[in-house]
């Protein structure tokens, strides 16, 4: 068994593997990245949010996925409230993604900034000895005694590395399927039917995806007829499949847990879970990737400081557990919203429960009022008295820092920086009486002025800045 030593063991090439494993070697770390399924293979979330690529263009893979083959999106059919509208993105910065494509292109980048590949190969197991870990890892060919100071979990779901996973709602299923005829649909479609909601997706290669999201205790409880069975009749009472014509199913149906859930274990000073290994977001805010991608870019700049700065570990530790709780909760908040939109129109189980679970989070929260300041240039402003500053760990470009972060009634949690700018040497700037076009001006030396000006704008509309009546003299 042949032996290979490497700083960082990343487990899991998808979207988080790959870019985790990307930054870490572009932070000067020897870098072995391992993965099981042979590519290239069709995977669930091949729908990108607009966030993807900007992510992607901060290591250097953008080019690598703009060359893969995908669909700009500029349009998206839905029917939540019971009328169908569509919704439209004049710039198109949403993409649909053969996923075995997208995955094989981040993982080109991997290999082209020095990360070893293992792939196919299965870690067979695990061993947390003294100087870090040893796995036994077989591959096509040889079985690799790899020893690193580091462990990365990127294997999503499947990830069973000790933790506590915490469900963020109801078990949901996903029952899916690809097909091919004539008339697809060409565009993607969201639909809340009577107890289900219903996806369906245009992929780069002709073929069409149908998903099907229903309660995990019904799906158990009623149990009759095949899966195909069971989705065909399910997609009748839906208009996913209304226009097609002489349709076939690619490969048999499928189900998958689509259950949103965070680890509560996510981080320790041995090992890290990046992407769905730290936490699943509910498939409907359809930016599963998006934020299993900044996991990954945030959790390689953890990891450094844990392994550079070992002074600054509780702090790193803290700051992704916080990162990953917090995003965890908010998108819990943001889905049971659109859930009660459906609760309203069907009185059914399945909408009311995920409604109230959010809810139940929502009360937690203090209530905010509405902005104290209309959005005007000229009008005199102060600090707020409600605005605090506390010092808490903050990502920089490569390590965790503690940094002053401003806190106000208005605000969704801390604020350290703003468009790419830190947010204390700016305010401490603002004088009482100065106008938010002054204020954009004393900053422009550090920042383009329609940046500044921005800036200022946001500051006031949350109330960060507040009207100025009177100024002493």
């Amino acid at each position: 068994m042949r032996r290979v030593t490497t700083d960082v063991a990343v487990v899991g090439a998808g979207p988080a593997g790959s870019t985790f494993a990307t930054r870490m070697a572009q932070l000067g770390f020897d870098v072995c990245l391992i993965e099981r399924t042979p590519f290239p293979r069709r995977h669930l979330g091949e729908s990108l949010s607009p966030g993807v690529m900007p992510l992607l263009a901060t290591v250097g893979s953008d080019a690598y996925v703009a060359a893969a083959n995908h669909i700009r999106v500029s349009a998206v059919r839905t029917n939540w409230d019971g009328a169908e509208t569509v919704r439209h993105d004049a710039h198109a910065q949403g993409m649909l993604v053969d996923r075995g494509a997208f995955d094989a292109a981040l993982l080109a980048r991997a290999h082209a900034v020095g990360v070893q590949v293992l792939h196919p190969a299965h870690v067979r197991e695990h061993v947390c000895i003294s100087e870090g870990w040893r796995l036994h890892v077989d591959g096509p060919d040889e079985s690799i005694d790899l020893r690193a100071h580091y462990l990365a979990h990127a294997s999503g779901r499947s990830a069973r590395v000790g933790g506590r996973r915490r469900a963020m709602g109801q078990r949901t299923i996903a029952i899916h399927a690809y097909w091919t005829g004539t008339r697809l649909p060409e565009q993607p479609r969201i639909e809340a039917g009577e107890r289900e909601w219903f996806w369906g997706v245009p992929l780069p290669d002709g073929t069409y995806n149908t998903l099907v999201f229903v309660d995990g205790e019904r799906f158990r409880a009623e149990r009759h007829g095949s899966l195909d069975h069971r989705l065909r009749a399910l997609l009748t009472r839906s208009s996913l499949m209304r226009e097609t014509r002489g349709v076939a199913l690619v490969a048999p149906v499928r189900a998958t847990d689509a259950t949103a859930y965070v680890d509560e274990e996510c981080v320790s000073a041995r090992h890290i879970k990046i992407g769905d290994a730290a936490l699943a977001l509910d498939p409907l805010s359809s930016s599963g990737v998006q934020k299993a991608i900044q996991t990954a870019l945030s959790g390689a700049i953890v990891v450094n400081t844990l392994l550079r700065r070992p002074a600054a570990r509780e702090a790193a530790l803290q700051f992704y557990r916080d990162s990953v709780h917090d995003a965890a909760a908010r998108h819990r908040v943001w889905a049971s919203s659109h859930y009660a939109t459906a609760a309203a129109r069907f009185d059914d189980p399945f909408w009311n429960v995920r409604a109230a679970v959010g809810a139940s989070l929502e009360s937690d929260a203090v209530a905010r009022p509405a902005p104290a300041v209309a959005v005007e240039d000229d009008i005199p402003v102060r600090l707020s008295p409600d605005a605090t500053w506390h010092d808490l760990p903050c990502l920089g470009d490569r390590f965790v820092e503690l940094r002053p972060v401003l806190r106000h009634p208005q605000l969704d949690g801390a604020v350290a920086y703003l468009g790419g700018h830190d947010l204390a040497p700016l305010l401490r700037q603002a004088r009482a009486g100065m106008t938010s076009r002054e204020l954009a001006v004393a900053w422009s030396g550090s920042m383009p002025a329609a940046t500044a000006l921005s800036i200022a704008r946001w500051l006031t509309e949350h109330g960060v800045l507040e009207r100025c009546t009177a100024v002493a003299p």
